[in-house]
């Protein structure tokens, strides 16, 4: 039987999203409107099988187990609550950002 979770974008990951959609609406309007249509078609994927996707980068970093899913040049973070059973989407970052939870100037290393 498969599985279905609840999805829950959290206020930080819809900043992450509106930050980089009005970025996107900048440089290409035509794009913008059709990449967030995308982005949630990819994020509503997550109501099934999520354990599919591989750990973050951030996920040394929190006690949770965190998980990420690639959307484009963006990393839609999330943690699974199978106990629920809810995703919920913690950040919508750019993948060259750094990891959240990272401390600065590790990447260099």
């Amino acid at each position: 039987m498969n599985r279905r979770y609840g999805v829950i974008v959290t206020p930080e990951a819809e900043a992450g999203i509106v930050a980089a959609f009005e970025y996107i609406l900048e440089r290409s309007p035509l794009t913008a409107e059709k990449w967030l249509r995308a982005l949630h078609k990819k994020i509503d994927s997550l109501e099934q099988m999520p354990e599919r996707c591989p750990l973050a980068r951030e996920n040394e970093y929190f006690e949770d187990t965190l998980r990420h899913l690639v959307f484009k040049s963006h990393r839609i973070v999330f943690r699974i609550d199978a106990a629920k059973p809810i995703v919920q989407v913690l950040y919508v970052r750019h993948a060259k950002q750094q990891a959240v939870g990272e401390p600065p100037g590790a990447e260099e290393e």
